[in-house]
């Protein structure tokens, strides 16, 4: 098979692949590959903001704090300090390329200052909007749309290029000096997500085949405010309701925050997701409710138009009602191990975003720190590429992965994300750790024994959606403290009396 040469590589579409290519091709030629269009990401999805210490009362040491804090003592000091002094540079770079930002900064849960960088609540659209209207008119760069990537090609033990099936003109061969995963998350591992149906944990698939090193997958991040409504599944409800004033009321109409941290609504994401959990679980009802009737109407349809008319649509009036929410699946805070350049474990292979496990999330990522992270390692990688070797590509095995029956990776997808939002949710159990063990092994053999059939983007998805949440449930298995979006309940319990009523005013 003949590969068509690139200096890079880039898997995934989103802020991460995106700004890496921007950046990579000041000096080479970059192909970008993403399974739907440009467009179609996780980034488009993010409705808060990005984080930025540029307000007049913050600095970069207050970031950095918060972000420390929010992670439990599990982030890398390096890579957070690296993320918080780079983030007023990351947002000159977004305007550089166009992207229109509000003049006011939004707070969010977990942050001690306003430094919420936003374009109301479609901050995510309005960056993807503007960096991938940059890549389009970068004739140093070629945007290959509709391509699976199937295989990391390696020679020597280096990552030199990958296969990948392009629509209709089936399985292309590329070579290159390196490779950056920007593949996203693992959203589709859960029942219940707010990712988009591309959250499939193709990097994690990807990586795992050639032998790179995937940590902390075990911190899943809920987000504790999505829609519940039979209608309109797995829609956000951005934090930044919450920092303008919205409040949590349980379905006795009580404001329950008081009951479980003095931060109240601004609580870090881990601890309002629990308690939210915990309100259902102590009344045995299905939801709690969002209160913003008391915030002016204007100034609600104003700021949040994404979310005023999504509600609207549904039949819900945010200045009339409360809003019906649940926690559900967001982010993934593990991925592939990389270091402050985006290196991966294997050389020639980078990784940055959702996919990598950069260090600055620690066991839990502070609000709107995910598309900064994005920016600052992905420019930090189109930096350090520049050093690796042109390469041979000798020696190739271009052997194409096993393909599952359609019908069969359905059965497994479904069976699986039934299992891991029963047992690795919010609140976990050593039972349900070891049952998810078992099942989840279970499904990889089985799908060793299927038959082999012709190539599906869906069927192969499902085997990246196994290796992801093994790696789930191992790392939950094998931690044995409490620590940010971990929770065992068999190893602490959420300390709560069963009648007890909020101490604060309702």
């Amino acid at each position: 098979m003949k590969a068509e040469a690139f200096d890079y590589l880039v898997v995934g579409s989103g802020l991460a692949g995106l700004t890496f290519a921007i950046r990579a091709s000041e000096h080479g030629r970059v192909a970008v590959l993403t399974k739907a269009s440009i467009t179609d990401s996780n980034t488009s999805w993010a409705q808060g903001g990005i984080a930025a210490a540029v307000g007049e009362s913050d600095d970069w040491q207050l970031h950095e704090e918060d972000t420390l804090q929010a992670g439990g003592g599990v982030c890398d000091p390096a890579a957070v300090r690296k993320l918080v002094q780079e983030a007023p540079g990351a947002i000159e770079w977004l305007r550089s390329q166009g992207a229109r930002f509000d003049s006011f900064l939004g707070r969010e849960a977990g942050h001690s200052r306003n430094r919420i960088v936003h374009h109301a609540d479609r901050t995510g659209w309005e960056i993807e909007r503007a960096v991938s209207g940059a890549v389009r008119a970068n004739p140093n760069i070629i945007v290959y749309e509709n391509a699976f990537v199937t295989k990391l090609l390696l020679s020597d033990g280096r990552v030199c290029g990958l296969t990948s099936q392009i629509g209709e003109a089936g399985l292309r061969a590329f070579s290159a000096r390196a490779v950056l995963l920007a593949t996203g998350g693992a959203g589709k591992i859960y029942a219940r997500t707010t990712n988009p149906r591309i959250a499939t944990a193709d990097g994690i698939g990807l990586a795992e085949r050639v032998g790179a090193t995937i940590r902390d997958m075990e911190f899943m991040q809920f987000h504790p405010t999505v829609l519940y409504h039979p209608q309109i599944g797995g829609f956000l409800i951005t934090e930044a309701l919450r920092g303008a004033g919205a409040t949590l009321r349980n379905h006795r109409g009580q404001r329950f925050m008081y009951d479980y941290d003095p931060r109240l609504e601004l609580a870090p994401r881990d601890v309002v997701a629990r308690a939210i959990e915990a309100e259902i679980k102590h009344l045995a009802t299905w939801c709690v409710y969002l209160d913003a009737t008391h915030l002016d109407p204007d100034g609600l349809r104003e700021e949040f138009p994404t979310i005023w008319s999504h509600l609207r649509a549904g039949g819900i009036e945010m200045e009339k009602e409360w809003i019906p929410v649940t926690p559900a699946q967001h982010y993934s805070c593990g991925g592939v191990e990389t270091d402050l350049d985006g290196r991966s474990s294997v050389p020639g292979l980078y990784a940055s975003g959702e996919v990598a496990s950069s260090g600055v999330h620690g066991a839990n990522r502070l609000a709107s720190n995910s598309l900064l992270e994005a920016i600052v390692f992905s420019t930090a990688a189109a930096e350090a590429v520049r050093q690796e070797p042109q390469s041979d590509f000798e020696d190739v095995d271009y052997s194409q992965p096993k393909n599952v029956p359609e019908n069969e990776a359905i059965r497994l997808r479904h069976a699986l994300q039934n299992c891991m939002s029963q047992n690795l949710g919010v609140f976990r159990s050593n039972l349900g750790i070891a049952q998810a063990d078992a099942f989840v092994s279970r499904l990889l053999a089985e799908h060793a024994e299927l038959p082999t059939a012709p190539f599906s983007a869906y069927a192969s998805e499902a085997y990246n959606l196994l290796v992801a949440a093994r790696y789930v449930v191992q790392g939950a298995r094998s931690r044995k403290t409490n620590v940010g979006l971990h929770y065992n309940a068999d190893l602490v319990t959420l300390s709560r009396e069963t009648e007890v009523e909020p101490a604060g005013p309702a």
